[in-house]
């Protein structure tokens, strides 16, 4: 036991290193992810002792994917209540049945690959947009690892991305997340083999669009301003 306390770290720390081989900053405080562009985050983040151990081969081939598709979609979101970064309950089905537009996405802050670059990226398309999108956008990151994602990780992990409070990071009991991620058709059985899919939509009336696949800030950006407001 004592020596497992000893290598677990150890074994961590190397993996990310190696993870990060692929990660450059540029003068322009740009990251580049797997040959990706990437704007937005303050530095570099690290991972936590006996995740550094995990497969990451599926999520660097996603990350070698250059193209997106969009689809509407109707999903019924379930009546479960999690938390956000200051450790408030949200109630997912208030909080989705607000009249305003939604952009969401599913992320775990110890991921080396395409979490950061999502997250990334969720930045870029709020730079992208106006003060008036922006204070009417609902910005939504849910936690797919909650057993280390408490709270208190999510604060620190979004100041890495310098997230403003409108940005919502949330976390929560295990059964609650999955049933979240069932209802988005996001599921994927384990945190190291789920999609690049962000989430989007005007109303609760309307259906969302799902975007598969590493879309740019930009891109996203165009997709919330063309579908989401007037």
């Amino acid at each position: 036991m004592r020596f497992a306390k000893i290598l677990l770290p150890v074994l961590a720390t190397f993996s990310l290193i190696l993870a990060q081989l692929s990660l450059v900053h540029a003068e322009d405080r740009s990251l580049y992810y797997g040959g990706r562009e990437v704007e937005g985050v303050s530095e570099r983040h690290e991972g936590h002792e006996g995740h550094g151990g995990h497969d990451h081969s599926m999520h660097m081939k996603m990350m070698q994917q250059q193209d997106y598709s969009v689809n509407p979609k109707t999903y019924s979101i379930p009546d479960v209540t999690l938390l956000d970064a200051n450790g408030n309950e949200v109630s997912m089905a208030k909080l989705l049945s607000a009249d305003r537009p939604v952009a969401l996405n599913f992320i775990f802050t110890t991921c080396t690959t395409i979490c950061p670059v999502m997250t990334a990226t969720f930045a870029k398309m709020q730079r992208e947009l106006d003060r008036e999108q922006l204070d009417r956008l609902q910005v939504i990151s849910i936690s797919i690892d909650p057993e280390y994602d408490r709270p208190e990780v999510l604060r620190s992990y979004a100041k890495l991305f310098n997230a403003d409070e409108s940005w919502l990071f949330l976390t929560g009991r295990s059964e609650d997340i999955n049933a979240v991620m069932r209802a988005f058709d996001a599921y994927a059985g384990s945190k190291m083999n789920h999609q690049p899919l962000s989430f989007l939509r005007k109303t609760p009336q309307q259906p969302w669009l799902r975007v598969e696949g590493l879309a740019s800030g930009k891109s996203l950006a165009n997709l919330v301003d063309q579908n989401l407001f007037d």
